[in-house]
């Protein structure tokens, strides 16, 4: 399944995920999020200011890292970013 994020400002990235990932995206977005705003469980993608972190700052590869790594780590079936889609996006994320 194509999923098309949009992050604002014309800032539009696409993964590629099994349609049983895809169906939960809407459900599991809040994890996503509770995830990459958890200083203790996520450091790589944090925005630094004078050796401290300020704020999240992600793309679509944190969410492909979480959906690989961390909710679905025992799956088969992994999500992957796509720089062209051939076929049209099936969902729809806005962060």
């Amino acid at each position: 399944m194509i999923i098309k994020i949009d992050f604002g400002e014309d800032f539009i990235q696409y993964i590629s995920c099994s349609t049983k990932v895809g169906r939960k995206m809407n459900c599991i977005q809040k994890d996503f999020l509770d995830w990459i705003f958890d200083e203790e469980k996520n450091t790589k993608y944090w925005a630094l200011e004078n050796g401290e972190r300020i704020h999240p700052n992600y793309d679509a590869n944190a969410i492909i890292e979480w959906l690989n790594n961390v909710r679905f780590k025992k799956g088969i079936a992994k999500a992957k970013l796509i720089t062209t889609p051939q076929l049209i996006a099936k969902k729809n994320l806005y962060y």
